[in-house]
C-alpha cells in the first residue's frame, strides 16, 4: 500500500471530488494536511512514500512561522519543501526516498527554483492545477510521481 500525503489548503472546496476519488483507491493510504504546520507536525514525525505539495499554503496557527509571516512570506509550501530537501536539523531524514511532488495553480517558468538545489524536483513530477485536470489525470500523476 502507498502512503501518501496531500498537502493543499483547498481539500474541502475545489478538489472535493480528487480528495474523494483519492480514498476511495484500495492501494493508497491517503493522509491530509490543509496547512504548513499541519503538514510540518504530520512530516516530522511519521514517513510516507509520497508527498504531494500545494506551493500557496497557509502557514497554521504555530509560532515556528512568525519569522517568516514578517517577511510576507506566501508560499509555506514552498519553505516546507526545502526545509524536507535540505533537510532542515536532520529533522526529516527519514524522509530521504519519499517521493515528492507539486501541484499548483502556478506554471513550471513561474517555479524554477524547484528545480535546483536543494529541492532537485523532477519536471515530470510537477502538475499545473487546471479546470480540466480530473480525478484520473491526478491519481495517475501521483502513481507517476518518482524519487527525485
Amino acid at each position: 500500500m502507498t502512503k501518501i500525503l496531500w498537502i493543499d489548503d483547498n481539500l474541502s472546496q475545489d478538489l472535493t471530488d480528487i480528495r474523494m476519488s483519492l480514498i476511495m483507491e484500495d492501494d493508497f493510504d491517503t493522509h491530509f494536511a490543509r496547512d504548513a504546520t499541519e503538514a510540518r507536525n504530520l512530516l516530522l514525525k511519521e514517513s510516507f512514500d509520497v508527498i504531494i505539495f500545494d506551493l500557496r499554503l497557509p502557514a497554521g496557527a504555530d509560532d515556528f512561522w512568525n519569522e517568516r509571516r514578517a517577511q510576507r512570506e506566501e508560499k509555506y509550501g514552498r519553505v516546507l519543501l526545502k526545509m524536507i530537501r535540505g533537510n532542515e536539523d536532520g529533522q526529516f531524514s527519514h524522509l530521504k526516498d519519499a517521493k515528492i511532488g507539486v501541484f499548483t495553480i502556478e506554471p513550471k517558468e513561474a517555479n524554477k527554483d524547484l528545480f535546483e538545489t536543494p529541492i532537485l524536483l523532477k519536471p515530470a513530477n510537477f502538475a499545473m492545477k487546471t479546470h480540466t485536470f480530473y480525478e484520473d489525470d491526478f491519481i495517475q500523476f501521483i502513481r507517476n510521481v518518482s524519487v527525485s
